[in-house]
């Protein structure tokens, strides 16, 4: 529980108006709603929006592509022709990518 917590250490997502720390489940938001969505601040009730991306999107699609096609292409060359198999070991390490991605993301995010 204390490796979870120390991941998801999210110290800079404070409101920059009253310093009040915003929650977990506020700052998961952007990851369906992107970071146009505005939250209010549980304290103050004003508006937060991000400083910036936390994570660009660049690389975001950049991590995704090499997660799929790398592993799958490794998979097929140089273990074993099997396209199933393959497309098990893509899902799995897309898996750990998004799981990385969010938890970059809530440690990065800042508000304005």
């Amino acid at each position: 529980m204390k490796l979870l917590s120390s991941l998801l250490n999210h110290d800079q997502a404070v409101c920059p108006h009253c310093g009040t720390k915003i929650g977990l489940r506020q700052i998961s938001e952007y990851f369906l709603k992107g970071t146009n969505h505005s939250i209010l601040c549980p304290n103050c009730n004003r508006a937060l929006r991000p400083k910036r991306e936390p994570i660009k999107f660049y690389y975001s699609v950049c991590a995704g592509f090499v997660s799929v096609v790398v592993p799958f292409w490794l998979y097929i060359l140089y273990v074993e022709d099997n396209f199933w198999k393959a497309i098990l070991l893509s899902i799995s390490t897309v898996i750990i990518c998004i799981i990385v991605v969010s938890i970059l993301t809530i440690r990065r995010i800042e508000f304005e």
